[in-house]
């Protein structure tokens, strides 16, 4: 009987880690997930986590062993940390070093931008992998439609869409779930092999249309408003966010909020074989089914 192969995710209790395993259950294929929080296990493997490991990342010893024995390794970089391109240079060296048939690069969208740190690092992460001569595929997200998860209460509450940019600031923001299916159909292709895709949504939107979609979906008015750099701040350090990580954040909503982050569809919609999932579309299916299940709750 012909063994299944082993895919290594790392950063797997994330939002995007969890989707992916959640995406690559309809394949035959183990999972070995690597997370911090030992808490988060049952969780993992009732996505469809195989094995679980807890640990360190920058424990290098550790990380080895996760490796070890894998044929496609996922590495999830972790978001605004400092040591992130260090990190993925170290696995990308593992990967080499056992023999993995493909490490997949999960970067962002415009890795160019070298003023913002959450692009740069994973730029230098980029060209190291591709200087290595490691097989590899690279993957380069736009900003997830997901972000709303966290301001729809204040939306339906307020009517107000507030976020720490201008309302004018144009991103092709992209939904998780396509992100992960495309990253599992190239985890598991044989197509893919050093290649760099760009993936983001369909439409180009303002936080002006992105309130003016939800307006239309939800039948109520909703309107634009740039939260300030203060209270984003204020709101951060509220729940315990370190001061280097607000302060990255903040220089990259500030080139956002003058230069936004706009990309392309079509290698997204290629790998996926369909369209992407359009703005209205994800408010349609799931922000807007939290509305509805309110109102029948109020009843």
């Amino acid at each position: 009987m012909r063994e299944k192969k082993l895919v290594l995710v790392t950063g797997a209790s994330g939002r995007t880690g969890r989707a992916v395993i959640s995406a690559l259950q309809k394949y035959d294929v183990r999972i070995r997930a690597f997370i911090r929080r030992v808490e988060v296990s049952d969780d993992l493997k009732k996505l469809g986590a195989d094995e679980i490991i807890v640990g360190d990342l920058f424990n290098f010893e550790m990380l080895e062993a996760a490796v070890s024995g894998c044929s496609e390794v996922l590495h999830i970089c972790p978001p605004m940390n400092p040591r992130e391109a260090e990190l993925a240079n170290k696995v990308t060296d593992l990967c080499s070093m056992n023999g993995v048939t493909r490490l997949v690069l999960y970067s962002v969208l415009h890795p160019l931008i070298s003023e913002v740190r959450h692009h740069h690092l994973k730029l230098q992460a980029e060209e190291y992998l591709i200087n290595s001569g490691q097989n590899y595929t690279i993957l380069q997200p736009g900003r997830y439609m997901q972000h709303h998860d966290l301001i729809w209460k204040e939306i339906l509450e307020t009517g107000m869409h507030r976020m720490p940019f201008s309302i004018d600031a144009k991103f092709n923001i992209v939904d998780l779930a396509d992100l992960a299916e495309a990253t599992a159909l190239v985890l598991m292709g044989d197509s893919h092999d050093f290649a760099s895709y760009q993936l983001a949504g369909p439409d180009s939107l303002s936080q002006l249309d992105m309130a003016r979609i939800i307006s239309e979906v939800i039948g109520k008015p909703v309107f634009a408003e740039a939260k300030s750099v203060d209270e984003f701040k204020q709101g951060a350090e509220k729940v315990g966010m370190p001061e280097d990580r607000i302060e990255q954040i903040i220089l990259m909503n500030n080139h956002y909020n003058e230069h936004g982050l706009v990309g392309n569809s079509n290698v997204l919609e290629w790998i996926l074989g369909r369209p992407a999932t359009n703005f209205s579309t994800y408010i349609r299916n799931n922000l807007a089914q939290d509305n509805v299940n309110q109102d029948l709750t109020d009843l």
